[in-house]
């Protein structure tokens, strides 16, 4: 008996111990003030500079395998993360910076915290080096609080068993950054080549496509699946095209209906606008809700849709319009022109005639998702539509299929002011319809 209660005091400070770690390490983790402030919303002249290393990292062809060089300076990499926290709705309760030294990468962040009576802060500092031609974690700080290598170690790869348990793409990402090679870190740039894999490039388009999808969701696409289904089914069999307009109708009387049941327009929205992306893209709505949900129905029947008597405008809106009310209206933007500067490189020339039906595609998925008010709004005048006009400026006058060197002696770049002035123009255009008027724009092309 003795034995075993002297047993029991000496371990109590042990057991005492092990209990208050989370809490010791969570005391030295907080700290009151930031390493770094919140930095402003990016720039119009800062968002073309990340489309510029966009298009400098894409390849030639994105329909063959090749392999690309990457070279990012410290100024680069510190834009890129601010973008990712932007993106990622994290501005401005997240601030960080990256620096570059001899092997060494540090990524710092600040997360803000409320407290009971005054913020605190989580600093966070990671050290990254190259290891094999591959960037690997070494060293990870949160506050004053060093995380033993054993102890980081174990932790991430808890959190790659865990991941890969419950996400089926984790293996393609896993796969991806796995063939990054010829990594290395100076105090001038981070260089590595990556190589370009179209199969699982499109694997992963996919996957991110559905990672952010619900399960109400995928019931609401489906939904309106099966509405495209029902309007194909009227349309004449002699008919090789049929206008957006179409679909656009039927689908938001659908939604109308459907908001009075669910409550909810904008996702009801949102969902119309991703199943109609889907079809007039002629895609297998598989790709968009996954092969399991989609085995309960039959693929449409598909049938040209066209605006302005061009395929290519409607599937320009509605895929800008579906990943803008999916993704948010900045990259749908930031996608849509480095898009078009990849076109004047690499293919078909600059398009303001696209860039146009890009824009009409955000301002729709603008409209329509905002609130649940703009949401009904939407659907109201939508209902009513009678013309493409009504949504869609006239794109004949464009003066569309400039080469990269047509664009510079034109425009100079994507930061000059006659460029700037061409996209507001564009904007206010589109704003002019009768669809967007009196409704409360506050994104500009490009802001």
């Amino acid at each position: 008996m003795q034995t075993t209660r002297l047993l029991r005091l000496a371990l109590k400070p042990l057991l005492v111990l092990l209990v208050s770690i989370p809490f010791i390490v969570l005391a030295l983790a907080l700290e009151i003030a930031p390493e770094f402030e919140p930095q402003p919303y990016l720039s119009a002249s800062e968002l073309s500079e990340i489309e510029q290393i966009l298009l400098e990292s894409a390849p030639q062809s994105i329909a063959r395998v090749s392999q690309q060089q990457v070279r990012l300076d410290a100024g680069q990499l510190n834009l890129m993360l601010r973008y990712g926290l932007q993106l990622l709705e994290l501005t401005p309760h997240w601030a960080g910076q990256i620096a570059l030294g001899d092997g060494i990468i540090s990524t710092n962040l600040s997360i803000f915290l409320s407290g009971p009576l005054s913020p605190f802060y989580i600093n966070v500092e990671g050290q990254h080096k190259s290891e094999s031609g591959q960037i690997v974690l070494q060293q990870l700080s949160l506050g004053n609080f060093v995380l033993p290598k054993q102890l980081l170690d174990f932790a991430i790869n808890r959190f790659a068993v865990n991941l890969d348990a419950g996400n089926t793409g984790y293996a393609d990402l896993q796969q991806l950054f796995s063939s990054i090679e010829q990594a290395s870190i100076s105090t001038e740039a981070l260089s590595f080549k990556v190589p370009w894999q179209p199969e699982l490039m499109s694997r992963i388009s996919i996957e991110a496509q559905q990672l952010f999808i619900s399960d109400a969701d995928r019931n609401r696409i489906l939904f309106y699946y099966n509405t495209i289904k029902d309007v194909v089914s009227t349309v004449p069999a002699d008919l090789r095209a049929v206008s957006l307009n179409t679909f656009l109708v039927p689908l938001f009387s659908a939604a109308k209906d459907a908001s009075e049941v669910s409550g909810n327009p904008v996702s009801e929205n949102r969902a119309v606008l991703q199943a109609l992306a889907v079809y007039v893209n002629d895609e297998n709505i598989g790709q968009l809700i996954g092969t399991d949900a989609a085995s309960a129905v039959t693929a449409a029947h598909f049938i040209e849709v066209r605006l302005q008597r061009r395929q290519d405008l409607a599937q320009h809106v509605m895929s800008i319009a579906a990943i803008s009310a999916s993704a948010g209206a900045s990259l749908a933007q930031l996608l849509s022109t480095t898009k078009e500067a990849y076109d004047a490189r690499y293919r078909s020339g600059f398009s303001f005639s696209d860039l146009t039906a890009n824009s009409v595609g955000v301002a729709m998925a603008d409209f329509a998702t905002r609130n649940p008010e703009s949401a009904l709004e939407f659907q109201r005048r939508m209902i009513a539509l009678e013309a493409e006009s009504e949504y869609m400026p006239a794109v004949g006058n464009n003066r569309d299929g400039l080469t990269e060197a047509d664009f510079s002696e034109q425009f100079t770049d994507r930061n000059s002011d006659e460029y700037r002035l061409r996209l507001a123009q564009i904007q206010a255009l589109i704003y002019q319809q009768s669809l967007f008027q009196n409704f409360n724009q506050n994104q500009g092309l490009g802001q």
